[in-house]
């Protein structure tokens, strides 16, 4: 089968790059140790923006896509939100699990491997399921981003609200 799952059709360009981004993040050590609890970008602008704009409440259930080692998935345990964590990276995964086992998080975050481009992945997460639902400097790397959107749509609860980031292109995030 070709990489786009049609049998001996060579793969889509969006196919080779999904692939190419997974084969890229799949290699996480090095974004883990170099973000670990957060980076100076993260804490001081991405972080309290988005916070503000989620407005999180306690007890709301919060999808957290492209969740990389979890720092934001933590931090919305924090604010005493559920949280449901997802990556098309295992070893993000396997990396934000052991961070939050670490920082004494426990439960608070359930971590899925999930690829965010795979509208029927992200459908069984459950329809109606979440009040919030954020995705933090990742939708950049995603070959399209239409699935996603459309199991936003019934993902979120009638009120819920999604909030993103991306990189701005003329910037780079520093330590």
């Amino acid at each position: 089968m070709g990489a786009n799952g049609d049998r001996g059709e060579p793969p889509t360009d969006e196919a080779m790059l999904a692939r190419q981004a997974h084969e890229a993040w799949e290699e996480a050590a090095f974004w883990d140790e170099a973000m670990g609890e957060g980076n100076a970008f993260q804490r001081v602008l991405v972080g309290p923006a988005t916070e503000r704009l989620l407005g999180v409440r306690t007890g709301e259930t919060v999808l957290d896509v492209a969740c990389g080692n979890g720092v934001f998935s933590r931090r919305l345990a924090e604010l005493g939100a559920g949280v449901v964590a997802t990556d098309f990276s295992e070893k993000f995964i396997e990396l934000a699990r052991a961070r939050t086992e670490r920082a004494g998080y426990g439960d608070a975050v359930e971590y899925l491997v999930a690829d965010a481009t795979d509208e029927g992945r992200m459908l069984a997460l459950g329809e109606g399921r979440f009040d919030a639902a954020v995705c933090n400097m990742a939708l950049m790397d995603m070959p399209s981003i239409d699935p996603l959107i459309r199991a936003l749509r019934r993902l979120l609860k009638p009120a819920g609200r999604f909030v993103f980031s991306v990189q701005h292109p003329t910037s780079t995030p520093t330590r």
